[in-house]
């Protein structure tokens, strides 16, 4: 096989940096209902997962990739996305895809004491939400295909700016209470997914679960001040009403396999952000 056929639905932020990644080696199709904003490089698909009959006429494939989203201020939706979507996609599918990769969250893990979660702990979610997620997770890992389940914690990048806007705008709070926070740059959820399925097109082992987020676990308030100094930005005295747990996620297994992160914590990551938007030199 000299390439491999690859489907990518839900084609969002991460679907469409992933698949420039792959175009120049590979067969992509990437499914979205919106095909507008989908690289040229790439064979579009309009359809929608949640509408099993817009999905007659998929093409056979040899890699799946689910990293279906809610859209961002759409609702609670995430049974119907994250459930019925995935079912819908492979009941559409004349043939099981060869590998499965599915993303999914760190929000999975409710441990909220500053320790450290890997692969191996205890998944307590403690949000519907994350409870959706872990029943996904298992759903996409008892199919009969080989699967991978990858885990990204909080995704940034230079059209995710949450926190710095947080901080520009002087909403974000001072407060140095110790909450650790996990992060991984848009570019990096890509580059893990491509590094991964060149492993599987490599005829490499692959695991069946991997937790994606950069070297460098740290304390929320400590990248906040961060931002802070960097933008000569002030910071809010009012206490903090950040609530999402404390944990600190160990990314080893991920970084066994061969990845190298193109930001490895989060001031590589925010220096490129700062430099793009002309807020530092």
């Amino acid at each position: 096989m000299d390439k491999f056929r690859i489907l990518i639905v839900g084609c969002g932020e991460v679907g469409c940096a992933l698949a420039q990644l792959l175009a120049s080696r590979h067969q992509v199709y990437g499914l979205r209902r919106n095909i507008d904003k989908l690289p040229v490089t790439i064979d579009a698909i309009e359809a929608d997962f949640l509408k099993p009959s817009t999905l007659k006429s998929l093409p056979d494939i040899d890699i799946l990739v689910y990293c279906a989203a809610p859209t961002r201020g759409a609702g609670d939706n995430y049974s119907s996305i994250y459930l019925e979507g995935f079912n819908n996609i492979l009941q559409a599918l004349s043939l099981p895809p060869k590998h499965i990769f599915f993303t999914s969250s760190t929000s999975v893990y409710g441990q909220n004491d500053h320790q450290w979660v890997d692969e191996e702990s205890i998944t307590e979610p403690d949000t519907e939400r994350a409870n959706i997620m872990l029943a996904a997770e298992q759903q996409v890992l008892a199919t009969p295909s080989p699967s991978t389940v990858v885990r990204f914690s909080g995704i940034y990048g230079f059209d995710r700016l949450f926190l710095l806007n947080q901080v520009l705008t002087s909403r974000a709070s001072a407060d140095t209470t110790l909450s650790y926070s996990n992060r991984i740059h848009l570019a990096d959820c890509a580059g893990v997914l491509n590094h991964l399925i060149e492993k599987a097109f490599a005829r490499q082992s692959i695991d069946n679960l991997y937790l994606a987020s950069d070297n460098n676990p740290a304390p929320r308030a400590e990248v906040l001040h961060w931002l802070a100094k960097q933008t000569n930005s002030r910071l809010s005295n009012t206490p903090s009403t950040h609530t999402v747990g404390s944990k600190r996620c160990n990314n080893q297994r991920l970084l066994e396999t061969g990845y190298q992160f193109i930001y490895p914590d989060y001031q590589a990551g925010y220096t490129a952000i700062l430099k793009k938007l002309d807020l530092i030199s």
